[in-house]
C-alpha cells in the first residue's frame, strides 16, 4: 500500500469514527452465552437465536468454539474462512458469514493474543466492517468460550450481556462460579443473567439459581437474574441431531415453547449504556485481546 493509499485510508477510518459517535455506535443487542462444557450453550444459543428470528428480529449468532460440535456443524454448514483470514485481509469480514435456519451465523473464534498481532489502524477497519454488517442487525448472540483459563475471555466481556448457562449436574455450578468469578475480578463485569437448562420445573431452576447465588455473594458483589429455564426434552436433542432448531422439527415441543417464552421476555429488555465511540461487540473484543497481549 502506497503513501496516497494510507492517507485515504486514514480519513475514511476517522469519517467512520465521527459516523459513529453522532449516531451511537452499532444499534444490535449483543449477548454472550456460556457455560461449562456439558451444559448444552451451542444448542440454547442456536434455539434461542431462532426464537428470535422468528419474532421478526434479524438475528446474528457468532460461533466462538472451535470444536467439532460447534454450532457450524451442530446446522450442518460448511465453513470456508476463519476470523484469521479476514484478519489478514484475505477476504471481507461479510464473507464469513453463513446462512442458518431463520437467522445468520458468524464463525468468529479469535485467536489468543491476535490483537497484539493486528498492524496499526486494522482492529478499526475490522470493527467498521463490523458496524455495516450488524447496522441491519437486531440481535447478536455469542456461543462464547468459558472464561476460566489465563487466556483473554474473548466475545464474553465485550457484549452487552453475559449468560451463564446452569444445569443440575455439580460441575455445572463449579464452572458457573468459575467464569463470573473471572469475568468479576479480572474485568469488572457485575451483571449476570443465569439460564437454567434440563430441568424439569420453574421450582428446580429456582433452586439451582439459589445455589449459585449463595455462592457468588460470599466473595464477589455481583448482580444475578435467573431469566428462565428450559426443560428436559428428548425433542431437543432429537432436533439437534437432525441439525434443525426444535420450533422447526417439532414445534409443539415443550422446549420449543420455552424458547418462545424466553425471547419474547428477552425483547423487554432494558438497554443497556456503553460507549458511542467504538461501541461495537468486535473492536471492544480486539481492543481487550490486545490489552491482555500487552500484560504477558
Amino acid at each position: 500500500m502506497d503513501r496516497l493509499d494510507n492517507v485515504v485510508t486514514t480519513v475514511a477510518m476517522d469519517q467512520a469514527a465521527s459516523l459513529r459517535r453522532m449516531v451511537g455506535g452499532s444499534g444490535g443487542r449483543t449477548v454472550a452465552m456460556l457455560g461449562g462444557t456439558s451444559t448444552g450453550v451451542t444448542t440454547l444459543a442456536v434455539n434461542l437465536a431462532a426464537a428470535l428470528a422468528a419474532q421478526d428480529r434479524r438475528v446474528l449468532l457468532m460461533d466462538e468454539d472451535e470444536t467439532r460440535r460447534n454450532a457450524v456443524s451442530r446446522l450442518q454448514l460448511r465453513q470456508r474462512y476463519s476470523f484469521e483470514h479476514a484478519a489478514a485481509r484475505e477476504v471481507r469480514l461479510d464473507e464469513l458469514m453463513l446462512a442458518a435456519p431463520g437467522f445468520e451465523l458468524m464463525p468468529l473464534a479469535l485467536p489468543a493474543t491476535l490483537g497484539g498481532r493486528l498492524p496499526p489502524g486494522r482492529a478499526e477497519q475490522l470493527a467498521d466492517e463490523f458496524d455495516s454488517l450488524v447496522a441491519r442487525i437486531d440481535w447478536v448472540l455469542v456461543d462464547a468460550r468459558p472464561p476460566v483459563d489465563d487466556k483473554a475471555p474473548g466475545l464474553a466481556l465485550a457484549a452487552d450481556e453475559v449468560i451463564v448457562v446452569i444445569t443440575p449436574a455439580a460441575d455445572s455450578i463449579t464452572d458457573a462460579y468459575a467464569a463470573m468469578k473471572r469475568l468479576h475480578a479480572e474485568f469488572g463485569v457485575r451483571d449476570f443473567r443465569v439460564l437454567a437448562n434440563r430441568v424439569r420445573t420453574l421450582e428446580t431452576a429456582m433452586a439451582l439459581f439459589q445455589r449459585v447465588r449463595d455462592v457468588a455473594k460470599r466473595y464477589m458483589n455481583i448482580k444475578m437474574k435467573l431469566m428462565g429455564f428450559v426443560p428436559e426434552d428428548e425433542n431437543l436433542t432429537r432436533a439437534d441431531r437432525l441439525g434443525q432448531p426444535v420450533a422447526a422439527a417439532f414445534p409443539q415441543a415443550e422446549s420449543a415453547v420455552a424458547f418462545t417464552q424466553l425471547a419474547s421476555a428477552m425483547l423487554a429488555w432494558p438497554r443497556r449504556q456503553h460507549s458511542a465511540d467504538r461501541a461495537n461487540l468486535l473492536y471492544r473484543a480486539l481492543e481487550v485481546n490486545r490489552r491482555f497481549a500487552s500484560m504477558r
